[in-house]
């Protein structure tokens, strides 16, 4: 009983997060889209949550509800969809990584390759843009500061050494920036949203098929070809699907 509550528990909506901050009408369609949800229409939840996102407004307590939503309608695909979105927005959300494990255990999914790989796992959740900006105040701060006091007779012997110190770490934040944005959109991963998806050797219905991906799998995705997206699995086995049964993260 104790771990049926949890697991149930773990389903349940988070209400004013994602309202603050956000224009009245967007709070007005979340807030129906969890009075939906509360009824048991999940169906009218998911057509609300994804207006909000069609909006403009993301967040992870967003993805969480919807991702709960789809849960109940049994849509595993845009379940682990929805969780992995919330988790780039909130990496370390608890409640996140307890649904999308609880889904995957119930769909048999592979837990590997869940999360990225190699270095791109360090900077899972990073905001490049983010950093950018700070680099580049630094910097600034850091000319500024270094052409105001010149040397010790203007502003003291530590003027000089600190100023060099903030430029050099501006420039150094500006050079992860960069190496961040750079390995995210390396990282492109997706996930199977349709039942069932035939992975095969080239990009045409008549191309031999190499095996069958369930809703749920993670993909890396890859080059694209009219309706067809060429995938890598973790395992190393690759092929193409039709982009439509794909959803990427």
């Amino acid at each position: 009983m104790r771990l049926l509550a949890a697991v149930l528990g773990g389903f349940g909506l988070i209400v004013a997060a994602p309202a603050c901050g956000q224009p009245s009408s967007v709070a007005q369609q979340f807030e129906a889209a969890n009075e939906a949800y509360d009824r048991g229409r999940y169906g009218t939840a998911v057509e609300a949550y994804r207006a909000v996102l069609d909006a403009g407004h993301e967040s992870a307590a967003l993805y969480h509800n919807l991702g709960n939503a789809y849960v109940r309608l049994d849509r595993t695909g845009l379940a682990v969809w929805a969780y992995e979105r919330g988790r780039r927005l909130r990496p370390g959300d608890p409640r996140l990584q307890h649904n999308l494990e609880y889904v995957r255990r119930r769909a048999e999914l592979p837990r590997r390759g869940g999360a990225a790989g190699g270095l791109v796992a360090l900077v899972v959740g990073w905001s490049p843009l983010l950093l950018f900006g700070i680099g580049m105040l630094a910097m600034c701060v850091g000319g500024l500061g270094a052409a105001v006091w010149d040397g010790p007779r203007r502003g003291g012997a530590w003027q000089g050494p600190a100023m060099r110190g903030l430029i050099g770490a501006g420039v150094l934040l500006v050079a992860v920036a960069l190496a961040t944005s750079y390995m995210q959109a390396q990282e492109r991963r997706a996930v199977v949203v349709d039942k069932e998806a035939t992975l095969r050797s080239a990009p045409t219905d008549t191309a031999p098929a190499d095996t069958t991906l369930r809703s749920g799998v993670l993909v890396t995705h890859g080059a694209e070809r009219e309706a067809w997206t060429r995938v890598q699995m973790r395992s190393r086995t690759g092929g193409w699907i039709p982009s439509g049964a794909l959803a990427e993260i």
